[in-house]
C-alpha cells in the first residue's frame, strides 16, 4: 500500500507538468497570435507553410517586376507619343514644302525644322530608362517575368523605328534640292512609317494593360495566399482561450488529486 502511494505522485507530477506546459504554450500562442513557430509544432502545416512562403516570395518578385515594367512602359509611352506627334508634323511640313509657290528661303527653313524633328526622334529613341538601360533595345525586346510562364514587354524594340532616321534625312535633303514630284513621292513612305509607329504604340498599350492586369491578379492571389497561410500559422484566439480555461480546470483537478494522495500517504506513514 505504501509503495503504491509512493509511486503514484510521480505520475501525477508529470501530468501537472504537462498541463502547465500546455497552458504556457497556449498562452504564448495567444500573446504572439502564432500557432506554429517551429516544425515540431505541426510538421504537416509547417511543410505547407514553407511551400506557401516560396510562393509568396515569387509573387513579391513578380510584383516588383511589374512595378519596374510599368515605370518603363510609362516612359516608353511618352517617347512614342512624341515620336508620333513629330511624324505628323513632318508630314505637314512635307506637304507644305511640296507647294511650288514657297520661296527657297522658306523651303530651307522647313528643311531645318524637319532635321530638328529627326534629332528629336533620335533623342526619344536614345533614352535610358530609370534603371540606366536603353529604353528601346536593339533586337528582341526585353521580356519581364510577371507570373509562372508569363512575361510582358515594357518597351518595344528599337528595330521598328530603324527606317525613320534615313527617311527624315532624305526628306530634309529633298525639300532643299528636289523637285515637287520627288518631294511628293516621299509622302507615302512617311505615312507608312507613321502608321507603323502608331501600330507600335497601340501594341504597347496592350502590353501595358497586360502589366496592369498581371498586377491586379497577383494582388488578389497574394491576399488569398496570405489568408490561407494565416489560417495555418496563426492562433484562433477564441479557441486558444477556451483551451487554456479547460487546461486550468484540469490542472486544478490534478493538483487537488495529488494533494489528496499526499495526505493519504502521510496518514499511512503515521499509522
Amino acid at each position: 500500500m505504501q509503495s503504491v502511494n509512493r509511486t503514484r505522485p510521480s505520475s501525477d507530477i508529470v501530468l501537472q507538468q504537462e498541463l502547465a506546459q500546455n497552458i504556457a504554450e497556449r498562452q504564448q500562442q495567444i500573446a504572439t497570435t502564432r500557432r506554429i513557430d517551429r516544425a515540431s509544432d505541426d510538421p504537416a502545416s509547417w511543410s505547407e507553410i514553407s511551400s506557401i512562403a516560396k510562393v509568396q516570395a515569387n509573387m513579391d518578385a513578380w510584383l516588383r517586376n511589374i512595378d519596374r515594367g510599368l515605370s518603363i512602359a510609362a516612359q516608353a509611352d511618352g517617347a512614342m507619343s512624341e515620336i508620333n506627334s513629330q511624324l505628323a508634323r513632318a508630314t505637314e511640313l512635307l506637304v507644305q514644302a511640296s507647294n511650288e509657290t514657297i520661296s527657297p528661303v522658306d523651303r530651307e527653313t522647313i528643311a531645318e525644322e524637319v532635321e530638328g524633328i529627326g534629332r528629336t526622334i533620335a533623342d526619344m529613341l536614345d533614352q535610358e530608362d530609370g534603371f540606366g538601360r536603353p529604353l528601346f533595345v536593339v533586337g528582341p525586346p526585353l521580356e519581364i517575368p510577371i507570373d509562372d510562364d508569363m512575361v510582358a514587354i515594357a518597351a518595344p524594340s528599337r528595330d521598328g523605328f530603324n527606317a525613320l532616321d534615313p527617311l527624315i534625312a532624305n526628306i530634309a535633303n529633298t525639300i532643299r534640292i528636289g523637285n515637287a514630284d520627288q518631294r511628293s513621292a516621299l509622302l507615302d513612305p512617311l505615312r507608312l512609317q507613321s502608321d507603323i509607329a502608331a501600330n507600335i504604340l497601340g501594341n504597347h498599350g496592350i502590353e501595358n494593360d497586360r502589366l496592369l492586369q498581371g498586377a491586379a491578379r497577383l494582388e488578389d492571389r497574394r491576399i488569398d495566399v496570405s489568408e490561407y497561410r494565416a489560417s495555418l500559422e496563426e492562433t484562433d484566439i477564441t479557441l486558444a482561450i477556451s483551451e487554456v480555461q479547460k487546461l486550468l480546470i484540469s490542472l486544478e483537478a490534478a493538483q487537488a488529486a495529488y494533494a489528496r494522495i499526499e495526505q493519504s500517504s502521510l496518514f499511512d506513514q503515521i499509522r
